[in-house]
């Protein structure tokens, strides 16, 4: 219990140091007309229960902020966008400057994120009762959650996007989705080809990660990437600094992540297929690799759960209020 809480004062220290700087929210375009599936409450959301039994949720790294902003909200802390100059990453959370008290510390402690994959592995061994993802469940997931007997209930309430990113200093400023697929089956290994000059560094992330199965979706759809392991980076943060660093560097993202938590001045995304991925495209889905974020729970699970009404709440007013707060794109519940 000791080392817990030695531990749990570092965090706290840790979050005093990062909020020496808070830094203003970038807005973003709610999305006014974009059809989403249909959720009946279980139980009428009410962030106030809600905050009495708070679920065990999980997600990717790109969602954290928008979960630390639920529970900012639940708990009636005041959150603020974080710059870090030990991390990198910039991170929505408690504004210790003017919320030093208790319900501070459970809004930290509650809002830990294990990324995509491991969260989906959480959720079906029931570690978790709710995943926020970037993504939805990949192939192996599926098979890991039939193997457990585990169903699961996959709601979209947001949208961003999938980005191709280059260094600043590459003269390329857009790839059609072909041309990218070309690069990542090795059938183009120069940028000559679009433009530009020197040979082709193309990173990637590993497998099941959420960026990958985002790459295997949209882009490759099917054909084989070629097979470079001293070209896969295990972290959403290595990829951007890898393209920060490297001119002849292309790697992928999520719009999220890279305009919200690690702006890079030296990394930039590319239009694809013509179209620039700014909130504007993304809301309309005029980007092509407009993506959906996802609210993931078991079928199983019991009406009335925390869990539940937490997924639900994300559809109502003040639910989206939030993920507007959070700078994501809201689906419209209808």
């Amino acid at each position: 219990m000791k080392k817990i809480a030695f531990w749990r004062i570092i965090s706290i220290v840790a979050l005093i140091l990062i909020c020496s700087a808070c830094a203003p929210m970038p807005t973003i375009t709610p999305l006014a007309a974009t059809p989403a599936p249909t959720a009946t409450p279980t139980v009428k959301p009410d962030l106030t229960l809600i905050a009495r039994a708070y679920p065990k949720v999980d997600g990717s790294t790109s969602t954290k902020p928008l979960h630390t902003a639920i529970a900012c909200n639940a708990f009636g802390v005041r959150c603020a966008w974080l710059e870090s100059p030990l991390f990198g990453e910039r991170n929505f959370g408690p504004d210790l400057r003017q919320s030093l008290r208790a319900e501070a510390g459970k809004v930290f402690d509650l809002t830990q994120h294990s990324g995509t994959n491991p969260a989906y592995v959480n959720l079906i061994q029931g570690k978790s009762d709710l995943i926020l993802v970037a993504r939805a469940p990949s192939e192996d997931e599926l098979k890991m959650a039939k193997a457990n007997r585990v169903e699961l209930d996959v709601r979209a309430f947001a949208l961003d996007a999938f980005v191709i990113l280059v260094n600043v200093k590459n003269p390329v400023d857009d790839l059609k989705i072909e041309n990218v697929r070309a690069v990542y089956t090795g059938k183009i290994t120069d940028w000559a080809a679009f433009g530009g000059k020197g040979s082709i560094n193309a990173y990637q992330r590993d497998r099941n990660s959420g960026s990958q199965e985002l790459m295997e979706a949209l882009v490759m759809q099917g054909a084989p990437m070629i097979k470079v392991p001293e070209m896969i980076i295990e972290t959403m943060m290595g990829a951007v600094n890898s393209i920060g660093r490297d001119q002849l560097g292309i790697g992928y993202s999520v719009y999220y992540y890279v305009t919200f938590m690690l702006p890079d001045k030296n990394v930039k995304l590319i239009a694809v297929n013509g179209v620039k991925p700014t909130s504007d495209n993304i809301a309309t889905r005029a980007y092509p690799l407009t993506a959906e974020v996802y609210a993931v729970t078991r079928k199983n699970m019991p009406h009335g759960s925390a869990a539940l009404m937490l997924r639900d709440w994300l559809f109502t007013d003040e639910g989206r209020a939030t993920i507007v707060t959070s700078g994501y794109v809201p689906i419209p519940f209808r």
